[in-house]
């Protein structure tokens, strides 16, 4: 992989943290190609981009106003193929609730993707796989 397609990846995932962190599920939606895949941390599989970002839109405001605290970085970039990239990151949600009547818990976990070239030369995630750690003590992976 060359440092342009590297670059424009990283370019790619950043924006996607961006977006989610706002909360632009439409926006965000047009990083995926109309066909991907998205198998979320409880293990629920969205098989379109419109499944995916309708299932991401159907979440209570009080989540969507913790997002601010979410940050994700990438661990690596590896290209698979010509025009295919796999991409580990791995992301940090503190204080994170889904009621007021729970107490907050620090979430981390890792998110595996698939992205690939376009004819238009821009990458675009085909498969994402989001994986919550579960907090072992012992901090192993």
């Amino acid at each position: 992989m060359n440092e342009t397609d590297e670059r424009d990846i990283r370019r790619t995932l950043a924006t996607y943290t961006d977006l989610w962190v706002r909360h632009e599920m439409d926006e965000w939606g047009e990083l995926f190609t109309e066909d991907s895949d998205f198998i979320t941390h409880r293990g629920v599989w969205w098989t379109t981009r419109r499944e995916n970002v309708r299932g991401h839109k159907d979440i209570p405001e009080t989540v969507v106003a913790q997002k601010k605290h979410y940050t994700q970085e990438i661990v690596s970039v590896q290209a698979v193929a010509p025009d295919v990239a796999l991409v580990h990151t791995a992301w940090t949600w503190p204080g994170h609730r889904v009621s007021t009547a729970e107490p907050p818990e620090d979430r981390r976990g890792l998110v595996t993707l698939v992205l690939v070239r376009q004819p238009t030369g821009r990458w675009l995630i085909r498969a994402a796989h989001n994986t919550r750690e579960n907090g072992l003590a012992d901090g192993k992976r």
